[in-house]
């Protein structure tokens, strides 16, 4: 490190040590305690049982002190609201005792059921710190339930959007402002205690500052706020010059715009240049004419969701991470919509795939670091699904909820270890999901199963997690009204890093009319859709559909992706998971290379055999890349200071295979063209990909990258069949400084 470096990285605190680390310390309990306000307050099962919501504490102009555990996308952008609300309404037009509610998507909101209050606090006339919150709203109004309206071309056609509505006047909530907000959804009673838990949760967080203030003084507080940015602004510089220069490609997908299957991409050119990283998102697919868009904010929030938890594990989350790293977003974009686009479903969409495509250019970052190596992780949780159901049941009571499968997918898997199973998202570090009891309770459903789903978790050296699929039917209602909304039934978002498999994708499933009821009264327990009667239909990204009772609904969320040739893993870690049931035997031997032998261990002979011969198909079938350069093939010892490029090595300028170290190219250009390659149908990675499609999907198809050697798998990718160039990824610096295409 250069000694302007050192010099530049030092870190002084404004307030003493010990008063510095206490009050950055007291200021996240502080907000944490906005967040307990608000579960126990809030009855909605959005909020107090799946915490799709967040709270987040900010400074006079905007800037994040404190980010909350919960659903990360709601606050990351929660600048954008404040700074555009002190724009909107004037510094004038700012007044202590005052709360604002926000759900404009152009404000900064994700999208219009996210309902953000903020609160400016005041100490002694000055204008010190903002509180904000952000809860999910099942239903804010709208032609249609749950406020998605699929047939929507434009935001007219969505729900109602509030620009900074004075909730609270002179510390007093406004009833014709509540009245107004309420009267435009069909879940008053709901959405007005979720107001006021956010209300309760803004005054908490006031008080708590105030005596934080009163305890320590103003300006020791403020410096606090400072010396917390520069904190981790700090810490943050450090690792970046610590990551190896270079520019990192990734991409993901959305395969139904609400309207019709069609496919829209978001395409990832990280560039990491010393202690800076660019997200640049040229070339994403332009604004939808379904709901799926995004305005700028959820740009900003996908690639922030993805910097927070993978690069910042001990750097706090706040404003001064985000000091280092630069966005370009083009006008008009998925993500970057242009009003009146619609934009109800933006949040879960265009900001999911943003978050999909940074993680995924982060990963591979990480596992081009020396250092940082054992920190890069495959694909997490690759969509939200969510099913809204709606109706009156057989005692005329209406009912209406979110259900969420989001928290029910599988983790990336990571350098040293495999994912977590059923382990949710990315996002939120702190996700959880109702009950399935809770569930049955309240409303006319019954659920069938709720269980791990096996061959879900992308195969790899490390697995990915698995998912957990469930199985339900109306029960107390003679029809319930759902509408199904996710990601990935053509392909799969969960991609899997250094010649990892992706993950399992969605499965929306419908099987109508079964014989339910008369197994039951024989005693008789489905374990699974194929033990009803009545045909499986397989249902696209987006649907609304009736169900009624004997018909069944099913969902399949998405697997974690593998890291790593899936025939390095260990045979009894495989052996392990089959008997877990998270592997099936078939997919064992024909991913994993192991054969089992009739006690379920694994039959070392029979495997190494097997193995054998998936390297040398694998040879055979593939296509050769470029010649290789003269000199190449020789064997490279390991090195220090070799420099890793996700399953490949550069040593003394050469890249060379991470297994059989033999050398393949000179390190130019895009090492991916000398390697050798093959292409498939998505199922040759498991049998959760393009499920509906029985594995072959329209849009898709699968890329593998091999050893010319040695057959070691050193990349997968799933590519579209429309574009023939392949990515161009794992570009260090001084190797290829070309430009994303």
């Amino acid at each position: 490190m250069k000694k302007e470096s050192q010099a530049a990285l030092k870190f002084e605190p404004r307030n003493d040590p010990v008063t510095f680390e206490v009050l950055r310390h007291r200021l996240w309990q502080i907000n944490d305690e906005q967040g307990k306000t608000i579960i126990n307050v809030s009855g909605s099962p959005v909020a107090s049982e799946g915490n799709d919501f967040n709270v987040a504490i900010a400074s006079a102009d905007g800037d994040l002190v404190s980010v909350g555990p919960y659903i990360v996308m709601h606050v990351s952008a929660i600048t954008l609201v404040i700074q555009n609300t002190i724009a909107l309404l004037g510094e004038d037009g700012i007044a202590e005792g005052e709360m604002y509610l926000i759900n404009d998507p152009w404000l900064g909101a994700g999208h219009q059921n996210d309902f953000c209050v903020i609160q400016p606090v005041y100490w002694e006339g000055r204008l010190v710190a903002w509180t904000a919150s952000v809860i999910h709203q099942v239903d804010v109004g709208g032609p249609a339930p749950g406020s998605w309206n699929l047939t929507a071309r434009t935001a007219f056609e969505e729900a109602p959007r509030y620009r900074c509505l004075r909730l609270v006047r002179q510390g007093r909530i406004q009833p014709e402002i509540v009245a107004t907000v309420l009267t435009n959804t069909r879940l008053p009673d709901l959405v007005d205690l979720d107001l006021r838990a956010q209300i309760a949760a803004a005054n908490v967080a006031r008080e708590r500052l105030h005596e934080l203030i009163t305890r320590y003084g103003c300006e020791t507080v403020l410096n606090a706020f400072d010396d917390g940015f520069e904190y981790a602004q700090t810490m943050f510089r450090h690792k970046l010059l610590q990551l190896t220069d270079g520019s990192w490609y990734a991409e993901d997908h959305i395969d139904h715009d609400g309207h019709e299957e069609r496919v829209y991409t978001v395409r990832c050119r990280l560039e990491k240049r010393g202690d800076r990283l660019l997200f640049d998102f040229r070339g994403t697919s332009g604004e939808a004419p379904g709901l799926i868009n995004t305005a700028y904010a959820g740009a900003a929030a996908g690639a922030y969701c993805a910097v927070y938890p993978l690069l910042c594990q001990s750097i706090p989350w706040n404003a001064g991470v985000l000091r280092q790293v630069d966005l370009i977003v083009e006008d008009g974009s998925l993500h970057n919509a242009r009003f009146p686009a619609p934009v109800g479903y933006g949040v879960v969409h265009a900001c999911w795939t943003t978050m999909n495509a940074s993680a995924l250019a982060v990963g591979k970052m990480l596992a081009s670091s020396a250092v940082y190596r054992d920190d890069a992780m495959a694909g997490w949780a690759g969509a939200s699904f969510v099913y809204n159901i709606f109706g009156t049941d057989d005692r005329d009571r209406p009912f209406a909820t979110m259900l969420l499968s989001s928290d029910l997918q599988g983790c990336g898997a990571r350098a040293f270890g495999d994912g977590y199973d059923v382990g949710g998202k990315l996002s939120t570090p702190r996700g959880k999901i109702a009950n399935v009891e809770s569930i049955e309770d309240g409303y006319p459903l019954l659920y069938l199963y709720r269980r791990r789903t096996v061959d879900s978790g992308g195969a790899g050296l490390r697995r990915g997690g698995v998912s957990a699929e469930i199985a339900l039917t109306a029960h107390g209602a003679a029809r319930v009204d759902i509408t199904v909304n996710t990601i990935g039934v053509n392909h799969t978002s969960t991609n899997g890093i250094c010649g990892g498999y992706p993950g399992g994708g969605c499965a929306v499933q419908l099987q109508p009319g079964t014989d339910l009821a008369d197994q039951w009264r024989n005693g008789v327990l489905p374990l699974d859709l194929a033990d009803l009667s009545g045909d499986l239909e397989l249902l696209p990204a987006k649907q609304a559909f009736v169900l009624t009772p004997g018909d069944v609904f099913g969902a399949n969320p998405h697997g974690g992706g593998g890291y790593g040739d899936p025939l390095r893993r260990a045979p009894e870690l495989v052996a392990r998971d089959v008997e877990h049931r998270l592997v099936s035997p078939e997919f064992a031997r024909t991913i994993y290379g192991v054969a089992l032998d009739a006690d379920g261990g694994p039959n070392d002979e029979e495997t190494g055999k097997l193995r054998a011969t998936i390297r040398r198909e694998r040879r055979e079938r593939s296509q050769a890349g470029r010649p290789m350069p003269a000199g190449a093939g020789a064997t490279v010892a390991p090195r220090p200071d070799e420099q890793p490029i996700g399953a490949l090595s550069i040593v003394d300028g050469w890249v060379c295979c991470g297994e059989c170290r033999r050398s393949i190219c000179q390190a130019s250009g895009d090492f991916k063209e000398f390697l050798a390659r093959d292409r498939g149908p998505l199922g040759s990675a498991g049998p959760r990909v393009a499920q509906r499609w029985n594995g072959d999907s329209p849009d898709f198809e699968l890329w593998r990258y091999f050893c010319p050697h040695c057959g070691e798998l050193c990349a997968v990718e799933q590519h579209l069949k429309s574009e023939e160039k392949a990515w161009t990824d794992y570009a260090v610096a001084g190797t290829d400084d070309r430009a994303a295409d």
